[in-house]
């Protein structure tokens, strides 16, 4: 079923008199019922002018008897010139070549004939034309009470003489109540209501008498057609545009712009914002329109007609308007919108802003970004079905004020490749939409040297892309950036966010979040996909009322067999020998039926691919004394390592293993394929032969990029260090020497909550007093070394207490007193004297706290400590020749005294904090009374109160007696509400004075101090 609109307009006649409103009357009528109503402009056709001829007219009455169904309607709207043979008693449409005599004019029963042919379920006819109304029968027909469900021919006319035409500005009379009423409508309209709404309002009008009754028709049952509203726009919101004058501000940067208005009215649905333009050269005055979003527009018109004519009779305005959500046809929009306000130009404001605002932001390449031929749609934890996931992605993309799409899942898992299939819809769906791909893998360094204190927006991750990439040709300035965000324009994809969580100390997530937020609240139109492991996202403590989240798990066998199919193009052979091994690699213990991670069947591909058929894919027992079985990416790794042993001979599995290591570790992840025979030498303390080293290069692990060699998937470089970090933590391990690799380690990768600090937990099966022991011995190496600056011997050791704390806590938990324990075990040199202790980057969230009761702790380093004042102290807590910093007192009330530091060194954030402390021992009824006398201090002069100038005298001397932080605005602003205080705008400026009933109370104040 679909309502149909077949309008006729005709102004401009060959033969007639010329008309001024009845274009404008089809055509308003038309925007109300696309705007309001059930109807979309495909079931639209119009015949306006010289185009409705009495061949097209007839033609098109014809065709809508070939092109409806009994289940459609359809309303049909003639403005123009009507006639009447007196002889006859016939009325006529007057078509727009009709000559003066009435044989070329279209009779009225020809009209109901082809009316009559049409097999709609309704169909409602407005006539506005001259003696119209002989389309009528004598008197109406008892009405149906279910309106819709019988079919009606109804029919609403002008006149039954002469009708009324409009000036060029405005609707005829007849029109003009039936928009008004439409559109003023608050719910459902039924035909019959509207006819006696018009015949209401022509009551007393002695001109004009229109008409309304079923059409002589034999179509007519009795019911009536009823114009349904569409809910969607009752439960539309009022959205103006903040940045509105910032972004003309960018397209006109010289120009000067003055807001005429900001006006919205939200029970009318009226909302918009005006600026004019003058170019002082040319003398020419522009202005700027933004209509705001779920607005009507016709009472916005309306409205805009009534108060600021001026904009519409310059024939200069310039209208913009938001691209709202789920739109079907842009262009019909445009349309609509362009003959209401008949602007000089006008544009979709994210259009504008990226074809007028925005320099080119990402070269042109149409390719697409997932390019594998064997990808597999993933299974996803909130229960999405494959068939649905495209609808999902399509539903949030079209949600305003939902920015954030998460994409969460394990190491391997296939959340990048997930993330590109998504950025592929997205560019398939929306072209205007440039989507920047930004691997945190390869900006994170660039992140850590722009030292932000952990406090990055979502500007500092593209500026990073600006700097490592050169497919952006020109870097945007954070504003165009924003505003381009704001509307929709830039899909961002922050690929792998874990990386830069575990590899910058303090990154602020929330703050990080909540910038992506504040560049996508004004339109709302904002979208990032962030992809980011299960692990660090769930650590994450924040409201997620406003994110989308899936979590992608293993796959299940039936999409494993898929994603061989694709891989091997349906060879039946190496599918089944590709299953069998995937068998063999799942991890044993693994009760859940998605049990293939996706990295793993990727190995296998590779090796069937590679491996002769004669080869056997069974495989041997777990046997390594450097993986542990029991950890599923362990026996994996294994796997895969000792199935290279029986594919091509390779050295063994610990072999294997300890280069990895030593590529993780020493290279840094690269390797140079030139000296790799060298390398593994090294690495192994022996020479291989060159048919080991050269199928190393091959290895499932390694991607061999022609000039270096490097880590296949990202998660493994932290694998094979917490590996070997490892082995710093284990007194069996028999190492009591440490390297310099692993003091650059730990330096850069381990403090707390750290990826690499998480796997070293992760990892470790025991610690006891003989481990605690083996790390504090090589504190001390650290401490006694010359290799490194104090500076970074202080954060070494911090990092090792950070790694320290976290192995604590897995085996005794975040206790106040098992986390002073370790302290002392680690760092005390005597009864009670700590020495050499660091601690640092420890967020506050992370609610970790020491008990320094009766502690002495000398030539210590405290930095970035968020709960250093919630610690436990006592009269004997001391701290000599201490080094604090960044420690930030959140709370009103700390057992530390200033007197507790002696020769310590602290910056102006400690200081700050000491005086607060300080200063929250005083009673803070003390402290208002000490503070409201030194006020009123403020306003005597040579001994007597009087007034004072608030600018020259009482703001420059208020900040010396506001010793309790006391808000200079808060205190006039009680003092005036009060009643006490008075102020007197001059021509110097505002003086202030005290009301005479209080002079005499303040000045015996003064005097009894």
């Amino acid at each position: 079923m679909s309502n149909k609109l077949f309008i006729i307009g005709i102004d401009k006649y060959t033969n007639h008199k010329q008309l001024k409103s009845c274009v404008r009357d089809v055509l308003d009528f038309k925007n109300i019922l696309l705007e309001k109503y059930y109807f979309n402009e495909e079931n639209v056709y119009e015949l306006l002018d010289e185009k409705a001829t009495s061949i097209n007219i007839q033609d098109a009455l014809n065709g809508y008897s070939k092109a409806t169904s009994t289940e459609d309607n359809l309303v049909i709207f003639f403005s123009g010139h009507g006639g009447m043979d007196i002889k006859s008693d016939r009325g006529f449409w007057i078509p727009a070549e009709g000559s003066r005599e009435y044989t070329s004019w279209i009779p009225n029963e020809t009209v109901i004939t082809l009316i009559n042919n049409i097999k709609c379920k309704h169909i409602f006819l407005i006539c506005d034309s001259c003696f119209s109304n002989s389309l009528l029968i004598s008197s109406g027909t008892k009405a149906s009470i279910d309106y819709s469900k019988h079919s009606s021919r109804w029919a609403l006319t002008s006149a039954f003489a002469e009708a009324k035409d409009s000036d060029e500005e405005s609707n005829t009379l007849f029109t003009e109540t039936i928009l008004s009423y439409l559109e003023n409508a608050q719910s459902d309209v039924r035909v019959s209501e509207l006819i006696e709404e018009v015949k209401r309002v022509f009551l007393s009008n002695l001109f004009q008498q229109p008409q309304g009754y079923p059409l002589l028709s034999n179509g007519h049952k009795g019911g009536e057609f009823v114009f349904e509203t569409k809910q969607e726009i009752d439960k539309r919101t009022i959205r103006g545009y903040k940045d509105f004058n910032k972004t003309l501000q960018i397209f006109k940067r010289n120009s000067q712009f003055t807001e005429l208005s900001l006006y919205e009215d939200k029970t009318k649905k009226i909302g918009f914002q005006i600026f004019q333009e003058v170019d002082s050269v040319v003398k020419k005055l522009t202005y700027y329109l933004y209509l705001y979003e779920g607005i009507n527009q016709t009472q916005t018109l309306k409205y805009l007609q009534d108060n600021f004519s001026q904009i519409f009779k310059e024939k200069n305005l310039l209208v913009f308007f938001p691209k709202e959500k789920n739109l079907i046809n842009p262009e019909s929009r445009k349309k609509n919108i362009y003959e209401k306000f008949k602007p000089i130009n006008l544009f979709y404001i994210d259009d504008f802003i990226r074809e007028q605002c925005t320099p080119k932001i990402i070269q042109e390449d149409k390719s697409k970004f997932l390019s594998i031929s064997n990808f597999i749609l993933p299974i996803f934890s909130k229960g999405i079905e494959h068939a649905t996931i495209d609808n999902y992605l399509i539903d949030w993309y079209e949600k305003n004020n939902e920015p954030i799409f998460v994409v969460k899942g394990t190491g391997g898992i296939g959340k990048t490749t997930f993330s590109q299939y998504i950025a592929d819809i997205t560019q398939k769906k929306y072209a205007n939409t440039s989507v920047l791909f930004i691997d945190s893998v390869l900006i994170k360094d660039h992140l850590l040297k722009s030292n932000q204190n952990g406090k990055f927006k979502i500007y500092n991750f593209y500026e990073a892309l600006c700097a490592i990439t050169d497919s952006i040709s020109e870097k945007l300035s954070e504003d165009i950036f924003r505003i381009n965000i704001d509307v929709g324009n830039i899909l961002l994809i922050i690929d792998g966010l874990d990386e830069v969580i575990s590899k910058i100390p303090n990154f602020n997530v929330k703050e990080f979040l909540n910038s992506i937020h504040d560049s996508s609240n004004s339109i709302g139109g904002g979208k990032v996909i962030i992809t980011c492991r299960t692990f660090f996202w769930d650590s994450i403590d924040f409201a997620e009322e406003k994110l989308r989240i899936i979590e992608l798990e293993p796959f299940n066998l039936e999409q494993t067999r898929s994603f061989f199919e694709k891989s091997f193009d349906s060879d039946e052979g190496k599918i089944k020998k590709a299953i069998k091994l995937a068998n063999e690699f799942k991890y044993p213990r693994a009760e859940n039926k998605n049990i293939y991670d996706p990295y793993v069947l990727d190995i296998i591909r590779s090796l069937i691919i590679s491996e002769k058929e004669t080869i056997e894919v069974d495989l041997s027992s777990f046997s390594s004394k450097i993986l542990k079985s029991n950890i599923k990416n362990d026996y994996i790794i294994y796997r895969v390592c000792d199935r290279e042993c029986r594919r091509v001979g390779q050295v063994n599995v610990d072999d294997q293993i300890t280069f990895f290591t030593f590529l993780a570790v020493e290279k840094r992840g690269v390797i140079y394929s030139q000296n790799l025979r060298e390398e593994i030498r090294q690495a192994l303390g022996k020479q291989i032969n060159l048919t080991n080293v050269e199928a190393l290069k091959s290895h499932p692990f390694i991607k061999d990029n022609g000039n270096s060699l490097t880590f296949r998937y990202d998660f493994l470089g932290d694998l094979f260090r917490s590996i070997y970090v490892c082995s710093y933590f284990d007194f069996s391990s028999e190492i009591n020497i440490i390297s310099n690799f692993f003091m650059e380690i730990i330096s850069e990768n381990c403090w707390f909550g750290s990826s690499l600090n998480i796997e070293i937990v992760h990892r470790l099966e025991h610690w006891s007093d003989d481990d605690i022991l083996l790390v504090s011995d090589f504190i001390e190496q650290i401490n006694k070394t010359n290799d490194f600056q104090l500076q970074k011997k202080r954060k070494v050791i911090a990092n090792i207490f950070n790694l320290s704390l976290a192995i604590n806590h897995k085996f005794y938990g975040n206790d106040i007193y098992k986390n002073t324990e370790l302290l002392c075990k680690m760092f005390m040199k005597s009864n009670n004297f700590i020495d050499n202790l660091s601690i640092a980057n420890i967020g506050e969230d992370q609610n970790i706290r020491f008990d320094f009761s009766g502690l002495t702790v000398s030539k210590s380093t405290i930095d970035n400590y968020g709960n250093f004042w919630n610690c436990s102290f006592d009269e004997k807590s001391t701290f000599t020749s201490c080094h604090l910093i960044n420690l930030t007192l959140r709370k009103k009330n700390s057992d530390v005294s200033n007197a507790k530091f002696i020769d310590c060194t602290y910056d102006a954030n400690v200081e700050s904090s000491l005086k607060k402390v300080e200063l929250n021992d005083v009673n803070r009824i003390e402290q208002t009374k000490i503070f409201i006398n030194d006020f009123f201090h403020l306003f005597f002069s040579n001994g007597r109160l009087g007034r004072q100038w608030e600018d020259k005298v009482i703001k420059p001397r208020y900040y010396g007696i506001n010793k309790f932080n006391h808000e200079y605005k808060k205190t006039i602003r009680v003092l005036k509400r009060n009643g006490l205080l008075i102020s007197k705008e001059e021509k110097e400026g505002t003086k202030l004075f005290f009301d005479e009933n209080y002079k005499e109370d303040i000045i015996t104040i003064r005097k009894s101090e």
